[in-house]
C-alpha cells in the first residue's frame, strides 16, 4: 500500500499546528476588499485588522480553491510518491469541491500510478474539519484511503455544526440574509442558530431564532447534549473573542460534564459573513438532533 497524504482547504478550519504536526496539507481559498490584493495564500491578513475593516463598512467577497494552485498542491505530495485524500469544504458552498475533484482527474490521467481520493464534506468549518481528525486517527490505525473514504461518508450525516452570529449585518452584506430581515432582526436582537448538516444539502441554514446571545448559547448547548457527542470529535470555533470560546468550553464542562477536544479561529473566508465574535459547535453526534 502506498503512503497517502491527508489534505483539506482553509475553510474546513483545522487548527494549523494540529495540520502541521500530523502532515495534514490545507489549500488556501482567497478574499479580497475589491482593492485589487487577494488575500488568503502569499498575502495574509491577520484577523484583527481583517475585523477593523468590515467594521469600517468594506465589504469582503470570498472565492474557492484556485485550480493552478490545487494542481501544484497535489503535485507536490504525488511527486513525493504519495497518493493524496482530500476532505473538502462543502460544495453546497463553494467550489473548492469540483476544482479538487477535476485537477485530481486531469492527474490521475496523467499519472495512472497515483490515486486521488475528494471527497465532499457537505459541512464547513468545525463540523468538517473534525472529520479531518477521525480521518487522520483512522491513518494512524493503518487505514487505507478506500476504508477511511468509506467511513467519513458513511458517518458525514452525524457531523453537525451551528453558529451565532453577534450582528445580522454581516450575513446581509455576504447575501445570507435580507436587509428587510437582518433590520427587524437587530431591532429585536435576534440571534439566528445557523446549522449546516447533509440534511441541509451542505448549505448554511437558519436553524432557530432566539432572543439574546445567552439564550441561543442555552438552546444550543440543550441540542448539543441531546446529540449525545461523541467525546473524541468536539470543538469551538470563534471569530476575534477567543476569550468567549474558553468560557463556553468551561460551561460545557460544568454542564454537560464534555470537555471540548478541539478549539480555532474561523478563517477570515468565513469570517467574511459572521462577522467578529461569532462562535460555532461541532460534534460527531450519536443521536440525531432534535431541533
Amino acid at each position: 500500500m502506498r503512503e497517502f497524504t491527508l489534505m483539506t482547504d482553509v475553510n474546513t478550519d483545522v487548527e494549523e499546528d494540529y495540520a502541521a504536526a500530523e502532515g495534514i496539507v490545507i489549500m488556501p481559498q482567497y478574499y479580497h476588499f475589491g482593492d485589487g490584493v487577494i488575500y488568503g495564500d502569499e498575502i495574509k491578513l491577520d484577523p484583527e485588522t481583517f475585523y477593523k475593516r468590515l467594521d469600517a463598512g468594506e465589504v469582503a467577497k470570498s472565492s474557492g480553491c484556485n485550480p493552478a494552485r490545487v494542481k501544484e498542491m497535489f503535485e507536490i505530495e504525488l511527486n513525493k510518491g504519495k497518493d493524496i485524500l482530500a476532505i473538502i469544504c462543502s460544495s453546497g458552498l463553494s467550489m473548492s469541491y469540483n476544482t479538487c475533484l477535476n485537477v485530481g482527474k486531469e492527474l490521475m490521467e496523467e499519472r495512472p500510478e497515483c490515486k486521488i481520493i475528494v471527497i465532499d464534506s457537505l459541512n464547513e468549518s468545525e463540523g468538517a474539519g473534525l472529520m479531518l481528525h477521525m480521518a487522520r486517527d483512522m491513518q494512524l490505525e493503518g487505514h487505507t484511503m478506500e476504508e477511511i473514504e468509506a467511513e467519513v461518508i458513511k458517518q458525514r450525516e452525524n457531523f453537525h455544526a451551528m453558529f451565532i452570529v453577534d450582528d445580522l449585518k454581516y450575513l446581509v452584506r455576504g447575501g445570507r440574509l435580507s436587509a428587510f430581515k437582518g433590520a427587524v432582526g437587530t431591532m429585536l436582537d435576534i440571534k439566528p442558530i445557523l446549522y449546516i448538516n447533509t440534511s441541509t444539502e451542505g448549505k448554511i441554514v437558519p436553524l432557530k431564532k432566539v432572543r439574546t446571545r445567552k439564550r441561543a448559547i442555552e438552546e444550543i448547548l440543550r441540542m448539543f447534549n441531546d446529540m449525545d457527542p461523541d467525546p473524541r470529535y468536539t470543538c469551538v470555533v470563534y471569530t476575534a473573542n477567543e476569550q468567549s470560546a474558553r468560557e463556553l468550553m468551561v460551561k460545557v464542562k460544568e454542564e454537560l460534564g464534555l470537555d471540548i477536544k478541539f478549539i480555532n479561529e474561523i478563517n477570515n473566508t468565513i469570517g467574511a459573513h459572521t462577522g467578529p465574535n461569532a462562535l460555532g459547535f461541532g460534534c460527531l453526534a450519536r443521536k440525531p438532533l432534535k431541533k
